[in-house]
């Protein structure tokens, strides 16, 4: 079995598209596949955004919105998870879809409308997208990002049940390198997993793959 934890800018293309390659992931490889979406917020983020989006780089005013902009989709993203793993996925893939794909602005209208296309309880999730609760996972995922030494979105750490004392770091994700790593046996070095054990209680050594 694979555990994949993808960090992803939620309104980044390229990790849209990772999302969606590791969803395809089970479909190639004879084993179990569980996967985890990490949305991940640094200054480096929010500057991807911007190019992404080609708005002015030099605007403060700019830099300002689209920070309010991914904290919020992040604490959405994060209020929705609270009813469930598959149901919050759900909830970021449609929402990505409408603002990456259909060039819809984000507001509170489309919120609600992808709530309710992603069946959750409207109220609930209505309390919970701006709750101490939903911070506080927020900064948690934040620090598990921190320990791991992820510096940037579409970063995986993927487990693998057969070599069960190592985790692997994979920079830049993408589908072909994980099949191709997977299924050739060579999932190879490099940093500490403490925080990540801590969190997720999954394993103790976590190894990098050289592309």
């Amino acid at each position: 079995m694979l555990e994949i934890h993808l960090f992803v800018n939620p309104l980044e293309n390229r990790c849209f598209r990772c999302e969606h390659d590791v969803l395809k992931i089970d479909h190639q490889l004879n084993t179990k596949v569980n996967y985890r979406f990490i949305p991940f917020f640094n200054m480096a983020t929010i500057q991807q955004t911007i190019e992404s989006y080609h708005l002015n780089q030099h605007s403060l005013a700019v830099r300002q919105i689209v920070s309010r902009t991914i904290y919020q989709v992040i604490l959405d993203y994060m209020a929705a998870s609270f009813q469930g793993k598959k149901r919050g996925r759900q909830f970021l893939l449609i929402l990505q879809n409408a603002l990456i794909k259909e060039n819809i602005n984000y507001n509170h209208d489309l919120v609600k409308d992808v709530a309710l296309r992603s069946k959750l309880d409207l109220e609930m999730f209505m309390e919970d997208r701006n709750s101490s609760l939903a911070k506080k996972t927020f900064r948690q995922e934040q620090q598990v990002a921190k320990s791991l030494g992820v510096k940037e979105p579409a970063t995986a750490v993927v487990f693998d049940s057969s070599q069960s004392q190592y985790g692997f770091l994979l920079n830049n994700f993408d589908y072909n390198t994980l099949i191709t790593a997977y299924q050739n046996k060579q999932l190879e070095d490099e940093i500490s997993v403490a925080n990540f054990i801590k969190n997720y209680q999954l394993h103790p050594q976590t190894r990098t793959i050289q592309k």
